[in-house]
Parts: C-alpha cells; sequence; structure tokens
C-alpha cells in the first residue's frame, strides 16, 4: 500500500491553475525530491498534502486513509511535516523541542510518558544531535537547528515525512548531513518528500523526483530519469550546458 497517494491533485490561487490534476504515489522507503521554479507550486503541493490548504479537485490518502476526513490529531500520527520557516517563541531547550513532537500522542495536558521520552531520545539520536540535547534551541547554528527540527517531526512516529527547503541557508556540510539523513530514513522504510532548490542536492540519495513546469505541468519519475541534464534545462528554462545544471 502507498504511503501517500494524490490522484488528480488541483489548486489555484483564482487564475490559471497552479497545480492541474496530479497524480503520484509514495511507497514506503521512497525518498522523492521536488524540484521546480520559484512560484510554481512546490511549497502549495506540501501544504494541500499537509491540509493547510484545501484543494479544488483530488484526493490525497495517507496510509490507505482520505486526508480530508482526518482530524489534525490523527492526521499528525500519519504525516510529519517540517516547514521551511521555523519559530520557537521560548527558550526551549533541543530535547523540549523534539518532545513537542509528541503531542499529538501525549495530548496537550497529560504529561510526556517513559514512551515518549525514548522516542524524542531516538530521535535525537539517530539525528546526531543528542549532545546537544541540554542546549536552548535558539543558541544552535542554523544547520544544528534544521536537525532538530527533523528530530522533532521523527519522534513523531509516522511512515511520512516532508520537508519545505530543509537545505535552505546551510553550508555545504550541513546539505550533505540533512541529505544523508534523508536517504538513510527512506532505508528504513519512511516515505520522504523534500522540496529542494538545487537539482545537484537532489542526485545525493533520492530515488524519485517530482519537477514542477508551471502552469500546471508537471513530471514525475525515476530521479535517474527525471534528474538528467535535459529534464532540468527543459524546467529551469536554462541551456542544458549551463554550469548550473548538474551531470
Amino acid at each position: 500500500m502507498p504511503a501517500l497517494k494524490v490522484e488528480g491533485l488541483t489548486f489555484s490561487y483564482g487564475g490559471a491553475p497552479l497545480i492541474s490534476a496530479m497524480s503520484f504515489e509514495l511507497l514506503p522507503g521512497d525518498f522523492m525530491c521536488v524540484l521546480g521554479p520559484n512560484g510554481s507550486g512546490k511549497s502549495t503541493l506540501l501544504r494541500l498534502l499537509t491540509g493547510f490548504q484545501a484543494p479544488a479537485a483530488g484526493s490525497v490518502r495517507i496510509g490507505g486513509q482520505e486526508a480530508a476526513g482526518l482530524g489534525p490529531e490523527r492526521l499528525a500520527r500519519l504525516l510529519a511535516y517540517v516547514p521551511s520557516e521555523t519559530f520557537t517563541p521560548y527558550d526551549f531547550s533541543v530535547r523540549e523541542a523534539v518532545l513537542l513532537g509528541r503531542t499529538a500522542r501525549a495530548g496537550l495536558w497529560r504529561g510526556y510518558s517513559a514512551e515518549d521520552r525514548e522516542a524524542a531520545d531516538r530521535a535525537l539520536e539517530e539525528t546526531g544531535i543528542a549532545r546537544l540535547a541540554g542546549r536552548s534551541i535558539n543558541t544552535l547554528s542554523t544547520g544544528e537547528r534544521q536537525l532538530a527540527f527533523i528530530a522533532q517531526a521523527l519522534a513523531q512516529e509516522t511512515g511520512v515525512l516532508l520537508l519545505d527547503e530543509p537545505t535552505s541557508h546551510l553550508d555545504l556540510k550541513y546539505k550533505a548531513a540533512v541529505l544523508d539523513l534523508l536517504g538513510r530514513l527512506a532505508g528504513r522504510g519512511l516515505a520522504v518528500a523534500a522540496v529542494l532548490h538545487e537539482p545537484a542536492l537532489a542526485r545525493l540519495g533520492c530515488s524519485k523526483a517530482l519537477l514542477f513546469r508551471g502552469g500546471g505541468a508537471y513530471s514525475c519519475g525515476p530521479a535517474a530519469e527525471m534528474l538528467s541534464p535535459g529534464m532540468l534545462a527543459s524546467v529551469y528554462g536554462m541551456p542544458a550546458d549551463s554550469p548550473l545544471i548538474p551531470r
């Protein structure tokens, strides 16, 4: 069964469709990159998949369940989402911030259980930031902070992980670390999809690629096929021999 199944998804902001009759599947173990020009609909797609926005047509099924009929708590048990911009209004420790990923399971008024704390500790270990558990999240570097919010999403213990621009503002070391982590998460059975801005990064472990072409058009398929110089050049409107197009 697909971890995530999209059929006929259509959406616009009042003009021409931004997303038109889009269909694709994410299976457990898939790592799909989402690429395309600015304003083509990549972040909007994630908002549709997470229920922040409602489509004009089409459906999203998560773990075989229609997402439109799921409440926020049930959805948070099936799908985790890391937005492009994160904000922490309070001076939480990293471990406290990661524990917030257990809210859908712990509830707002019940204290965290031993199971919740174990899940948070596993997420800290898996992202390689257990050594930072006692630090204030507001004192972390940008790369460390991004890993902390990925750990928060992992603590939810869902089957689907969606990330919007997880490598933005990171140096090369952390870009590679994040892509390596996402590849390992897919390797242990998660269905992972990440919006990326750098096609070269998509070659670091992605098995599928979804390319936005603008005007609602898209292509989706194996990464080896979708990330060819010719395909990328046509998507971004650049010459195939541009040094910015990875080979």
